[in-house]
C-alpha cells in the first residue's frame, strides 16, 4: 500500500458528503487495502472563497499531511483560501519551501484547474493499495479523482 494525497472534486455538495461517508465506511465494509488517515471537505463559493465544511483528524497522526493539505487548500482558493489553508497548516513548523516541494506542480495544477467556483472537494491522506474502491465511490457521485504520493 502507498501513502497518497487523494482529492475528489464534485459539482454537487450532497454527492461529496455521500462520497465522504462511503470513503469513511470502507474499513467497516471490509476493504483491507485502504486506511484513511486524515481528511477535510472544502467548498469553493462562486467568488472563489474556500470554506472548510468537514474535518476528520486523529491527534498527532498525519501532522505533516495536515500542513500539505493546508497548503493545497491555500493554492485552490488563491488569496482567499490562504487564511483557511494557513489555519489548517499552522500546527507545525515546517517551512513553506519544504511543504511546497512535497506538492507536485502537475498535481496542484490539475486540482486547482478542476476545482472551479461552486464545487466541493474531499482531500484525504490515506494508505491505499488498489485505487478502485475510491474511484468507484467518486464516480458514483459524478466526481473526479486526483492522486499524489504523500
Amino acid at each position: 500500500m502507498t501513502d497518497r494525497i487523494i482529492v475528489a472534486t464534485f459539482n454537487d455538495t450532497n454527492a461529496a458528503y455521500d462520497a465522504a461517508s462511503a470513503i469513511k465506511g470502507l474499513k467497516e465494509a471490509g476493504v483491507a487495502d485502504f486506511k484513511l488517515k486524515t481528511g477535510v471537505m472544502i467548498k469553493k463559493d462562486d467568488r472563489g472563497n474556500v470554506a472548510l465544511l468537514e474535518s476528520k483528524d486523529r491527534h498527532l497522526l498525519g501532522t505533516a499531511v495536515g500542513t500539505i493539505t493546508g497548503a493545497l487548500i491555500g493554492l485552490i482558493g488563491g488569496a482567499p483560501g490562504m487564511a483557511v489553508g494557513a489555519a489548517l497548516g499552522a500546527t507545525i513548523g515546517l517551512s513553506g519551501d519544504v511543504v511546497m516541494e512535497a506538492l507536485d506542480s502537475d498535481f496542484v495544477d490539475s486540482v486547482t484547474t478542476g476545482m472551479r467556483p461552486g464545487m466541493t472537494a474531499i482531500i484525504v491522506e490515506a494508505n491505499e493499495g488498489s485505487t478502485r474502491a475510491v474511484d468507484d465511490i467518486v464516480a458514483l457521485g459524478g466526481g473526479h479523482v486526483y492522486r499524489q504520493a504523500a
